[in-house]
């Protein structure tokens, strides 16, 4: 499998990811340029795509394959404030202020990663307006999930933060046939997906394991009653 992604040919206007993405909008010669001038990477899992405070140079966007958004705190401590999966951009919010990377973003299974440098992608946006207001409604949508997120972490427990998590998890990356999260995290990087300390993580797992809410093989989390998860996330219709 790791063979079969590094020779990949990533081609735009083919793009298997292209309805998911930003560019989306954009028209067949548009694809074509924005194919002509993207550079694509076989990026190992655990390998740094881009780190905090260093120059942006372009957009990252993510062909196949799974990244976290980190930054670290003031203890030192790794916060996880996003995950990526096939299709999406990372590392849009630096560029367009203008300013250095605000976090870093690593690989959590081999992947293959476009890159595209910042004057080609203002040029596409000068050209093309509803990319301009895909890249606008990204940016309000990734707001919104961390205003509401940082309301959780202060008023919501630890089970209901926990239960929202791999919600949010099972919605964003979906569910293998055997009802498994198709997403693959270390019990640390769920503690800091969640601002949680990692033992109260595998106690609450455990919990959820006891009363058959899920199921836990190594790091495969199988959802086994959505409702009772959803109930305890204490998530309204």
């Amino acid at each position: 499998m790791i063979n079969n992604l590094k020779n990949e040919i990533t081609d735009c206007v083919n793009c298997q990811s292209l309805a998911l993405s930003v560019f989306g909008s954009l028209k067949r010669e548009d694809l074509h340029e924005l194919n002509n001038y993207k550079n694509s990477n076989f990026v190992k899992k655990g390998q740094i795509i881009f780190s905090e405070n260093n120059p942006t140079h372009g957009l990252f966007c993510i062909h196949k394959g799974k990244a976290k958004i980190v930054m670290v705190g003031r203890d030192g401590k790794e916060q996880i404030v996003r995950l990526a999966k096939d299709g999406d951009i990372i590392g849009y919010r630096s560029l367009i202020c203008g300013e250095n990377y605000s976090a870093s973003a690593q690989t959590i299974e081999d992947s293959m990663v476009c890159f595209i440098p910042k004057e080609k992608l203002w040029n596409l946006i000068e050209k093309n307006a509803q990319l301009s207001k895909n890249l606008m409604t990204h940016l309000a949508l990734d707001l919104k999930y961390a205003e509401q997120r940082s309301v959780n972490m202060q008023q919501k427990s630890a089970s209901e933060r926990l239960a929202e998590a791999l919600l949010i998890l099972q919605e964003t990356f979906g569910i293998n046939a055997d009802k498994s999260i198709n997403v693959e995290l270390t019990r640390e990087e769920i503690a800091s997906l969640t601002g949680m300390a990692i033992e109260t993580v595998v106690r609450i797992l455990r919990d959820f394991q006891e009363i058959k809410m899920l199921d836990l093989v190594k790091k495969k989390i199988i959802i086994l009653d959505h409702q009772i998860l959803k109930r305890t996330a204490n998530i309204e219709d």
